[in-house]
């Protein structure tokens, strides 16, 4: 069996103390015998139920019918990827955010099991033990949103935990990240730069981080995603508190909040979050600056 990413195990370890799964452990494998047709309905289930994310029970819906579709073809990036995408809404809805490291863990399994799949040359570089930032490399533009939510993923389970465990992930998360935004910049509308600029600004500059760097890639977001208000919500919260720009906090999440949900159907239930995280950190800021 292939050994699970190094990375993710380091970080799961530091936030449960205890064994993880194996990245690519996937769901028990159905039948050999399923005809294609019930894989395609499963996905076609899970694609109906996630256009109606924002609704708990749909979300969960798209969750199961993903989750058949996976077992019934282990590694298949039709079905693992949108396994990680709904996992990660997952994680994003989560009140409050630490309580979505689950499934923002089961994310990134899921994602490193599609990119096993797409990037062979990626999965022999890190069972051997290879630098992360070499291993990423190797992806090529096939598999950029499988490394998107594996990067995506452990950060946001390390985040979930503490520093320590942010710490231990960040150097293979950044690496992965930007070599997704090298392949595919407008994966998860501008998902790369928005995840960038929030890590980089609350990374020190001898880590990675530093609020110049964070200040380009969320610019590069807004250029590329103007509606996507989790971008301006990120850099509220990240930059905006790194630089204590209170006049550009307020301005930012008051701008969220003015946001007509109407203007991206696609990305309401993303924005509907916004609104709420939005709101939230208008409240605390007073513990903010």
């Amino acid at each position: 069996m292939p050994r699970a990413l190094p990375t993710l195990a380091l970080a799961t370890a530091l936030a449960l103390g205890s064994c993880r799964r194996p990245a690519d452990t996937a769901p028990a494998p159905a039948s050999r015998d399923a005809a294609p047709a019930r894989f395609e309905a499963a996905l076609a289930d899970g694609d109906r139920a996630y256009v109606l994310r924002g609704d708990p029970a749909r979300l969960e819906a798209a969750l199961r019918a993903y989750g058949l579709a996976a077992a019934q073809r282990p590694g298949d990036p039709a079905a693992e990827v949108r396994l990680a995408r709904a996992e990660a809404f997952r994680g994003l809805a989560a009140k409050p955010p630490a309580a979505g490291r689950e499934a923002w863990e089961a994310s990134a399994r899921a994602a490193e099991r599609a990119l096993r799949r797409q990037a062979p040359a990626w999965a022999e570089a890190i069972d051997r033990g290879e630098d992360p930032a070499a291993a990423a490399a190797r992806v090529d533009a096939a598999g950029a949103e499988a490394l998107y939510f594996l990067a995506q993923g452990a950060m946001r389970a390390a985040q979930a935990t503490g520093y320590a465990a942010v710490l231990a992930v960040k150097d293979s998360a950044l690496a992965m990240m930007a070599r997704a935004a090298e392949l595919d910049e407008r994966v998860d509308v501008a998902g790369p730069h928005r995840n960038l600029g929030a890590w980089r600004a609350v990374l020190p500059t001898a880590a990675g981080g530093g609020a110049a760097a964070s200040r380009a890639h969320f610019d590069r977001a807004r250029a590329l995603a103007a509606d996507d208000q989790l971008a301006r919500v990120a850099e509220a919260e990240t930059w905006a508190v790194l630089v204590q720009d209170e006049r550009r906090f307020d301005a930012l999440l008051e701008g969220v909040l003015a946001f007509d949900l109407g203007r991206d159907p696609v990305r309401a239930p993303e924005n509907a979050i916004a609104k709420a995280r939005a709101k939230e950190l208008l409240e605390r800021k007073a513990r903010l600056f």
